[in-house]
């Protein structure tokens, strides 16, 4: 249930959150260009822009803190959590996708907002970490259950790295078998609900041993 309307309430958020009177245009050109996109390609069934602003830009970046340096995004889908992120922090993103055609929203963003901070890589996690390339921060929304998600973004994880995995209530942590096999160590466990919603959430955020 959401209980405000969710662009009011999300620019409340940023006002509360950040420094920045810019961030409210700009994701009203976001939202334009995810309604533009998502009406060709089908990136993501959330259609209603109350939703939009509670379910992909308010889920996104609540853990903004946790985000440092160079990032993943695996899974990004149409660009969630990178793309909000990109917008309120200072740091580096690639937003990563099996799936090609998922990437055209953050593409586009990239071309008319002018971002210098994001970018996007059409691969597959395992074939990335093959090639050696890791990063500060990884991170997951809704991609498998914790084990596999780890499964997917350990690899890409520097040495002191964090891993972060955006989950439900319902999900668990991963087995101490797959955190030695993928040699991570759970650091953070925060069960939270976004503000202005009963939408409950739980953030589990490894680290790269």
């Amino acid at each position: 249930m959401l209980l405000i309307d969710g662009k009011r309430a999300f620019i409340e958020f940023l006002q509360q959150n950040f420094d920045n009177s810019t961030l409210p245009n700009k994701f009203e050109t976001l939202t334009r260009l995810y309604f533009e996109v998502n009406s060709v390609i089908n990136i993501s069934a959330i259609r209603n822009e109350s939703d939009v602003y509670f379910k992909h830009y308010l889920d996104s970046i609540y853990p903004y803190k946790h985000f440092s340096g160079t990032c993943c995004d695996v899974g990004c889908g149409g660009g969630f959590p990178c793309l909000p992120l990109a917008l309120v922090t200072d740091c580096s993103y690639v937003g990563l996708d099996s799936v090609g055609k998922k990437l055209a929203l953050i593409n586009r963003c990239v071309k008319e907002m002018g971002l210098n901070n994001i970018t996007t890589r059409h691969s597959r996690s395992e074939d990335l970490a093959k090639q050696g390339v890791s990063f500060d921060t990884v991170s997951a929304r809704a991609v498998s259950d914790t084990d596999k998600s780890l499964a997917f973004c350990a690899p890409l994880a520097k040495k002191g790295g964090k891993v972060i995995l955006y989950k439900t209530q319902n999900d668990s942590p991963a087995t101490s078998q797959t955190e030695k096999k993928l040699n991570v160590r759970l650091i953070v466990a925060e069960d939270y609900t976004l503000p202005y919603t009963d939408i409950n959430r739980r953030l589990f955020i490894y680290e790269k041993l």
